[in-house]
């Protein structure tokens, strides 16, 4: 007993040793008050301090603890172990004494991740006296950017965008904003701040131009840079008076007689139910109308949208019948199965009972038989009795043990099987509903009347242009210029002086003679109207606008922008006078990089560096799904037309498509070596364009199959756009160059230099 007491007392001495060995007293770091007669700035001498110690590890992204240190209202509110500030007081705040190793843990620890290093004595004191001056947060002050030129070799083109008739397109290079008429190469317009020019800089911005987008009708034209978005509104250019103008009568006889165009193969016609149309041997005739029409809102497209709607639901239906009578014989195979685990339940219950009766007749017998003291014989008689009764009870309780249990399991598959089959009927009844509804939808579109394109009065005198490209008609109240090769509707006459002129011809390609004396260079151009944001420290955007969409009506703005790391910002603005809607800056936790409406308006899909793809209904501004998956940033996002399908693609060379009524990636597609940078549905279909790092465009289908190349970009693309027809897409890189594609041939159409 001695023996063990003394080793008891040894070890545990030894305990205390090895303890204080490893956790030896340390004394406080030293604190060095400094001789400062001014108050203590927290902007200027403190937050450096933390930015170099203490912020890696608690900061907005990484918050250890649950502890911000960004801000002093960050440190009031404090973490896991309460507030780290108590104004006024140094000596009993937590941030002083942890900081001061006075407290554990202490901080920063030792062989920590991000080098942060013990403070200086002197530190130590500003930190002392900036707490016991009531841990006040700086005034705020506002820092004038001191901006460079960018260099003149600097051109990439981030951004690109094309109007929905695909007549103009517009690109961001470097610094500047182009506008190019798609059926020529050379430049329409370029875009200049005028605050700008008067400093000597003709430019849109004076940072590079990170997103570009163009509202369907060309009205209005986004352009977003550093905590900036330019607003260009398009301004419809009026004729002139001038003495080298006007034009001759016509002499062709035109509208009674058709007017030919320079290649021979197109003629302007007058029909008798007054249609204006442009008609080729073989071709389909196309219609002019006095206004810009939309090809998201074209019968045919509609008519389209509509079939696959109903296609759809029949597919629905098919699947939910389906399902439905599997789970009608899953239920019917279930009661069967119930029934007969019942009746043998039943059975081995009824002979377990049977052989307990059996059993506890014989021991009532054998116990009445030795009180009475019966003969020999008869007791033994009782007593085997008893013995072969039994060892039947076991067996026979096993047995109903076990069928109570198949019993049991088989009604509790009865019971899911009849909620699977309540689950399936349901289902076949909202897709039947749902079908009913597409064919009563579709039915409706088929039998609309087409849309009118008739003109109560008849043109008074028509012209094409030199190269054919546009076709021109006067009428009583105003003269119109549409493409001579799409018919899409391009320009009108503002003023009533220029309306009712039988005389109508082109001096240029794009400047009509009008009268005697008027001169109408038609071609629209774009003012800036206002900036969003105010490019600085003052901004309400946070760093860099990376994204920008506009709705389908071109009447909401969305924005994505966010400083890297820290976190997401998507802002919705109303564009015709500049305000901002409302803005979601929780979604993300990092940069917002990818937007794009749902074809109906009513959603918004984003991407961002924090690898999520996410779907917002923009009634609620609240995150409806979440689409998880990605490894790398997502760069890109799409819908399909039907708007039940979003794709997203990115940093991780994958494209992924997403099944928005479950929320389920329906496919990956891989194959490329770069990152991908830009998505585009071609058209109401499946298909989408990809550019990516890896120069050439490429066509991508939702069943995964292995992408087809375009070839004819010679450097790492930036950015594709592409018009609701599928038929024409534009893409830009790091070259420079705008280049026009046409998706039905899958060639190159143009480039813009």
């Amino acid at each position: 007993m001695r023996f063990g007491s003394t080793f008891l007392a040894a070890l545990a001495c030894l305990a205390t040793c090895v303890a204080f060995a490893a956790d030896p007293v340390v004394p406080p770091l030293a604190v060095e008050r400094p001789n400062h007669p001014d108050p203590v700035d927290f902007d200027r001498e403190i937050l450096p301090i933390l930015q170099a110690n203490c912020l890696p590890c608690h900061n907005k992204t990484t918050t250890k603890a649950d502890l911000l240190l960004e801000t002093p209202a960050d440190m009031l509110k404090g973490g896991e172990s309460g507030p780290a500030l108590v104004p006024g007081k140094s000596a009993e705040s937590l941030l002083f004494k942890l900081s001061t190793h006075q407290a554990k843990p202490r901080m920063p620890p030792k062989e920590n991740k991000v080098n942060a290093a013990n403070l200086r004595p002197a530190e130590l004191g500003l930190l002392a006296s900036w707490i016991d001056q009531g841990a006040r947060a700086s005034e705020r002050r506002h820092v004038e950017i001191a901006w460079d030129p960018i260099p003149a070799g600097v051109q990439p083109i981030y951004s690109a965008g094309i109007t929905a008739d695909g007549l103009f397109a517009v690109a961001g290079r470097g610094n500047q904003l182009f506008v190019y008429q798609t059926g020529a190469t050379n430049v329409l317009a370029r875009l200049d701040d005028p605050a700008l020019t008067k400093d000597g800089e003709n430019a849109a911005h004076r940072d590079l131009v990170d997103s570009v987008a163009i509202a369907p009708d060309g009205g209005w034209i986004a352009s977003g840079s550093f905590r900036e978005i330019k607003l260009w509104q398009r301004v419809a250019s009026k004729p002139r008076a001038d003495k080298n103008g006007g034009a001759e009568m016509p002499t062709n006889g035109f509208p009674a007689k058709p007017l030919a165009a320079p290649d021979g193969k197109r003629r302007l016609e007058w029909t008798t139910n007054q249609l204006l149309r442009i008609v080729a041997d073989g071709q389909p005739a196309i219609d002019l109308v006095p206004r810009f029409v939309s090809p998201a809102t074209l019968p045919a497209r509609v008519r389209q949208l509509a079939k696959a709607d109903a296609e759809f639901f029949k597919g629905r239906v098919d699947a939910a019948t389906k399902e439905a009578d599997a789970q009608a014989a899953r239920f019917a195979k279930a009661r069967e199965a119930s029934n007969t685990a019942l009746r043998e339940s039943d059975a081995k219950s009824a002979a377990e009972e049977k052989a307990r009766m059996e059993l506890s007749i014989a021991e009532a017998s054998l116990a009445r038989f030795e009180n009475h003291k019966a003969v020999a014989d008869v007791v033994k008689a009782a007593k085997a009795r008893v013995e072969k009764a039994r060892p039947t009870v076991d067996p026979a309780a096993a047995e109903a043990s076990k069928a109570a249990i198949r019993a049991s399991t088989a009604g509790e598959e009865l019971r899911l099987a009849e909620l699977s089959l309540g689950k399936a009927s349901t289902s076949r009844l909202v897709a039947t509903r749902m079908l009913a509804e597409a064919n009563a939808r579709l039915a409706d579109v088929e039998a609309r009347p087409a849309a009118s394109a008739t003109w109560p009065k008849a043109p008074l005198a028509a012209a094409w242009s030199p190269d054919g490209t546009f076709v021109a008609a006067s009428f009583p109240d105003g003269v119109r210029v549409w493409s001579g090769n799409g018919g899409a509707f391009v320009a009108e006459t503002i003023d009533d002086a220029s309306t009712g002129h039988g005389r109508l011809a082109f001096l240029t390609n794009d400047v009509l003679g009008v009268g005697e004396s008027g001169q109408w260079n038609f071609l629209p151009r774009w003012e800036l109207r206002r900036t969003l944001g105010t490019g600085d420290d003052r901004s309400s955007i946070a760093d860099r606008v990376n994204a920008l969409a506009f709705r389908g009506d071109g009447h909401r703005l969305a924005s994505g922008s966010g400083e890297p790391t820290r976190g997401g910002e998507i802002h919705v603005w109303e564009p015709w006078i500049g305000t901002e809607l409302y803005a979601m800056t929780n979604l993300h936790s990092d940069a917002v990089l990818a937007l794009a409406f749902s074809p109906d308006g009513m959603r918004l899909a984003s991407g961002g560096a924090d690898r999520f793809g996410r779907i917002i209904d923009l009634a609620t501004g609240r995150q409806t799904q979440a689409l998880e998956g990605h490894t790398g940033h997502v760069l890109a996002v799409s819908w399909r037309a039907d708007g039940r399908v979003v794709a997203t693609a990115g940093a991780d060379n994958t494209v992924k498509f997403w099944f928005l009524a479950t929320g389920d990636k329906a496919k990956t597609v891989g194959g490329f070596t770069k990152e991908i940078t830009g998505l585009a549905h071609v058209g109401t279909g499946s298909d989408l364009v990809a550019a990516s790092g890896e120069n050439d465009l490429r066509r991508v289908t939702e069943s995964g199959e292995k992408p087809t190349a375009y070839g004819g970009s010679h450097d790492f693309n930036y950015t594709a756009a592409a018009t609701p027809d599928g038929r024409w897409m534009v893409s830009g890189g790091q070259d420079g160059v705008l280049r026009l594609w046409d998706l039905n041939s899958a060639k190159l159409a143009r480039e813009f230099r």
